[in-house]
This record gives C-alpha cells, structure tokens and sequence, in this order.
C-alpha cells in the first residue's frame, strides 16, 4: 500500500513545528542573566511584601510577579527570609552609596551647601523607600536585622562625624564632639522621616527638608 501524497494538511503541520521551533530558539535567545533575574526576584518581592505583608506573602507570589518559574527562585534564594534578607543588604548598601558619594565632596563645595544636600539626599532616600521601611518594621527586630542595620548606621554616622569635624576644623561649624553630634542629627533625622512613614498619614517632604536643615543650622552653628 502505498503512502499518501504529502498534502496540504502535512504541509501545515511542517510549516506549524517549524514556527514552534523558531519561537523556542527565540526564547532562549532572549533569555535573561542570572544576575537579571535576581533583580526581577528582589524588584517583585518588594512589591508583593509590601502589599501583602510579609507573612501572607509566599514565594509563588513573587515567582509570578517576577514572572519566572519558581525554581528559579531557588537557584537565588533559599527561602522567602533569605530573600528579605537580600532586601535589607540591598537598601543599606545604596544607603551607605548614597552618602559616601556625598563624603567624596567634603572639603570642596560649601559647607553649608554640602549639609542640605546631605539632608535632602537622606530623606528623599527614606522617602523613595518608604515601602521597605513598612515591610522591615513588620517583620520585627530580628538579630541578623540588628547587626546589618548597626552595621550600616556605624559607617553613616562615621561619614557624617569626619564631615562635621572637617567643616569645624575649616571654622564653618563649631562641634565639639563631631561624632556625637552626628549620632544625634543622624537619628533625629532618620527617626523623624521613619515615623512619618510608619505612623503620619500624609508626607510633606517639604516640611521635613525645611526641619531638618533648622536642626542642622542650630547644632552645628553653636546657638
């Protein structure tokens, strides 16, 4: 018996698996970098936590917002926790960033300049994150937690205390102890901007920016 002709059916079918077979190799042609795909995890996990709230969160959550499958999730993290962790060593590394690139200018703008800068730098960084702020809040005050945001806070106030001391030693400020007085700005300031995030309705960053360089202009002047 012989074969039926190739007709037009078999010729779709042909034509069918070569558009499927171009379709995966474009697929894995545009297929993202590992470190890519981390950013896409990190990116949708800070919305779903904050938006679902820690514990109701959960990996097949962040999985599909990220839009990757969840054993992709494990090749980055080990688990919904470690994942927060990344979270905190990312918001306190772009924290510390944001201030040593300000520490870079000491000495060669002015100082009164370079103190608003830093402020409105600081805040609008706590403003920008304000999501994160909530999410870490909700999650307690955890050990590992405790270490990295000392850690963090340390070499803050280390920047803004040689900053203060460089500025008193220039008669452009008068501190007599730079590295408590930057302790005392550093908290004041952060716990201020924290508790309007956490417990204010409304944000005026105005408002914040204006009390916080008062603050600054009445401590570090020495009246």
């Amino acid at each position: 018996m012989q074969n039926p002709p190739a007709g037009p059916a078999r010729r779709l079918r042909v034509m069918a698996r070569a558009a499927v077979d171009r379709g995966e190799a474009s697929r894995r042609r545009v297929a993202k970098p590992a470190d890519e795909r981390r950013e896409d995890l990190l990116a949708a996990a800070r919305r779903v936590f904050a938006e679902k709230g820690l514990p109701n969160a959960t990996i097949s959550d962040v999985t599909e917002a990220a839009g990757v499958a969840k054993g992709t999730f494990y090749l980055h993290f080990d688990s919904k926790e470690a994942l927060l962790g990344a979270l905190k060593q990312r918001f306190v590394d772009d924290l510390v960033s944001r201030a040593l690139q300000l520490y870079t200018t000491v000495g060669h703008d002015d100082w009164w300049a370079l103190a608003d800068v830093t402020v409105e730098s600081m805040i609008d960084y706590l403003l920008e994150h304000r999501d994160l702020i909530q999410v870490f809040a909700r999650d307690g005050f955890q050990p590992q937690s405790a270490a990295l945001f000392g850690d963090a806070s340390g070499k803050l106030r280390n920047m803004f205390a040689a900053g203060i001391k460089a500025g008193t030693e220039a008669g452009a400020f008068d501190a007599t102890d730079p590295v408590l007085t930057a302790t005392f700005l550093d908290h004041a300031i952060h716990g201020t901007v924290e508790h309007a995030v956490l417990y204010e309705g409304g944000i005026d960053r105005e408002y914040l920016v204006a009390g916080a360089k008062d603050l600054l202009r009445r401590v570090l002047r020495g009246t």
